[in-house]
């Protein structure tokens, strides 16, 4: 967000301090509230460094460019983040702008803070498109990246709000393709790592920025709501601080509009306008301990009649993220529904910065139990990069991982594992390791024998059987739908001959194609070889091999034989009870494109890909142009 050009300035020896330049006062003022002495001498100097090395660089409004490092540095600070981040949060260009060396910063800072600097730095230099056309390898490197250092990201997500806060500079045509990526990519890494603050605000700015017009009418319609509604909140406010303190229990209770993203993102979700969505509102009771917690919800429960289908209780069992709390909905006055969350002081804190909490001054390098989660995703990008032959399918793998709703089951000695809400047995078995999903041969659920493709649900007992005879079957491909469980049965696969794999694919087509009347063996030739090169086979030989090593989707496949002879066959109901309730069903995904975000009662269109999935546009959508040729039959449309 700049105009920027690589400083020529020599490199100071900043042992002498005449050379060092003081530290703007509000960025002080915040450091000097708990950082030390000998911390704020080194701040000192990476402000000195960092201006000095973007020296006569402006940013596009106008201003100097140092204005942007030091804007990051303050949110940094505002997290209470220690001093090696905030130091490269001031850093975070100078490699990319200036004659600075690696080896000069580590001399000065240490090789902590030149992991950070040198991790956000590779990231600035990658330049995405939309999530489905992104330069696989771009991804590929910005995941391994943050892999080295979990601080990487950090830095990285207040980077990027600083510059979605002034995008309105920029021309029209990057505001949109930086918005995009903001909501493809970096918001769901700010869930993933828990900093909901920052993904809360970063989804608002974007969501905004591309459709000013919805997002406008749509605060105007949550302004009147909640206005309507502020007799109601003022009294319940009243209530519960009332109850809980007649019940000796101390607490905070705060009243919260939910964002505008949130309440847009339900509104596509149930296909509902937004006169029906009640629930825009949501109270936040704060207390000293987890009993003063579980107390709080009984009291809560007994003031007002609570909704069951709508009770979670992520103290017990934490989100992977780190998340804790109580979730509750209640029937309120005059019959409007209300969620509470109930936390301990320490979880609203973590519940607002993640990850980032455990970096913090006080508690840096104790990271805890619950948010390990968090931690583990990250760090398994290196596993993940192993495992996967390309980097398409570690974009993929990458993808999947990114958002999702959990269930939570037990091992028969009652240990918790978070998965992938659709989850199947397998999905379990690898999550539990890679041996025992390759040679699961069958599978107990509550005791009992179930399918191995059955969706697994929360609370449920989880038995594994193996089998050392049992093989990888390419089958698996089509329900499981972790990342872990993909990778590991395609490169379990890739392991195996290539005539098992051609044989294994073969068989996968033709029961594929059988359930529309289709033969392979009668399949008229001429047409074959136009849908060989529609789908990027080189052969049919070759087809048959992806499909038995994982690489390519029987399903979608199949389809595209079965538009080569115009036919309404196959898994058609399948893919339409898909798109319906926008998830995976039989390894294919479904996404509703963030470039143009439709919504029910929008007109639509929807290509589809052999590897990837669905991708469902807003009929007007400029990005659908290149797809034209993949576009999906009427029949999908409608069941849309």
């Amino acid at each position: 967000m700049s105009d920027r050009t690589v400083s020529n300035t020599p490199l100071l020896d900043f042992s002498d301090k005449k050379l060092l330049q003081p530290i703007p006062s509000g960025l002080y003022e915040l450091a000097s509230s708990y950082f030390t002495n000998t911390e704020l001498d080194l701040l000192q100097i990476a402000y000195s460094v960092a201006s000095e090395a973007h020296k006569n660089q402006f940013r596009q409004e106008g201003s100097p460019y140092i204005t942007h490092p030091v804007a990051v540095a303050s949110i940094l600070l505002e997290l209470h983040l220690d001093i090696e981040t905030v130091c490269a949060g001031l850093m975070h260009d100078v490699l990319e702008d200036s004659v600075i060396k690696k080896s000069y910063l580590e001399k000065l800072f240490g090789k902590e803070t030149l992991i950070i600097v040198d991790g956000v730095s590779n990231l600035n230099k990658l330049d995405f498109d939309s999530l489905e056309d992104r330069n696989a390898n771009n991804l590929q490197k910005m995941a391994l990246a943050m892999s080295k250092d979990v601080r990487v990201i950090i830095v990285k997500l207040c980077d990027r709000l600083h510059n979605m806060r002034t995008i309105e500079f920029l021309p029209r045509e990057k505001q949109i393709r930086k918005s995009i990526e903001t909501l493809e990519l970096y918001g769901p890494i700010a869930i993933r790592v828990g900093m909901q603050d920052i993904r809360v605000e970063l989804e608002d700015l974007a969501f905004k920025c591309l459709h000013p017009m919805r997002a406008r009418m749509l605060e105007s319609a949550i302004a009147k709501a909640v206005g309507g509604r502020k007799r109601i909140v003022s009294k319940l406010r009243k209530q519960f601080k009332y109850y809980l303190k007649n019940n000796n229990i101390l607490a905070t209770v705060k009243g919260r509009q939910k964002s505008l993203y949130s309440i847009y993102s339900k509104i596509k979700h149930k296909k509902k306008p937004f006169s029906e969505i009640l629930d825009v509102f949501a109270f936040r009771v704060i207390v000293n301990s987890v009993d003063d917690a579980y107390r709080s919800l009984g009291i809560i429960h007994n003031v007002h009649k609570p909704i069951e289908q709508r009770f979670k209780d992520y103290i017990a069992i934490p989100k992977s993220n780190g998340y804790q709390a109580i979730h509750t909905s209640l029937i309120a006055l005059d019959g409007i529904p209300i969620e509470v969350q109930i936390q301990t002081k320490s979880m609203e804190t973590i519940a607002g910065n993640g990850i980032a909490a455990h970096w913090s001054y006080k508690t840096k390098d104790q990271i805890s139990s619950e948010s390990m989660g968090a931690k583990k995703w990250i760090e398994s990008f290196t596993d993940l990069n192993k495992a996967s032959i390309d980097t398409n399918e570690f974009v993929e793998a990458l993808k999947t991982d990114l958002v999702y709703d959990e269930v939570y089951v037990f091992t028969p000695k009652g240990r918790i594992v978070n998965l992938k809400s659709g989850s199947s047995p397998i999905d379990f078995a690898y999550e539990l390791h890679t041996e025992l999903g390759n040679h699961t041969i069958a599978c107990r659920i509550n005791r009992k024998y179930a399918p191995l493709n059955i969706q697994l649900e929360s609370g449920q007992s989880v038995e594994i059987i193996r089998s050392d005879e049992q093989e990888v079957s390419p089958d698996w491909l089509n329900f499981v739908v972790t990342s872990k469980a993909r990778s590991s049965i395609r490169s379990a696969l890739r392991s195996q001959k290539t005539s098992q794999s051609r044989k294994a694919g073969k068989l996968m087509l033709e029961s594929e194609l059988k359930r529309g009347g289709v033969s392979l063996a009668e399949y008229p030739r001429n047409t074959l070889s136009r849908i060989l090169e529609v789908i990027g086979a080189k052969s049919l030989s070759a087809l048959l091999t992806d499909l038995g090593s994982g690489k390519k989707t029987g399903v979608l496949v199949a389809e595209r034989f079965f538009e080569g002879l115009n036919i309404s066959k196959g898994k058609s109901i399948s893919i339409q009870a898909m798109v319906l309730a926008d998830h995976q069903i039989e390894g294919v995904s479904v996404i509703y494109a963030k470039c143009c975000m439709p919504i029910h009662g929008d007109p639509i269109t929807a290509h589809s890909d052999t590897d990837r999935g669905i991708v469902v546009h807003h009929s007007s959508c400029r990005q659908v142009t290149p797809h034209r040729s993949n576009t999906l039959s009427a029949r999908y449309l409608a069941a849309i």
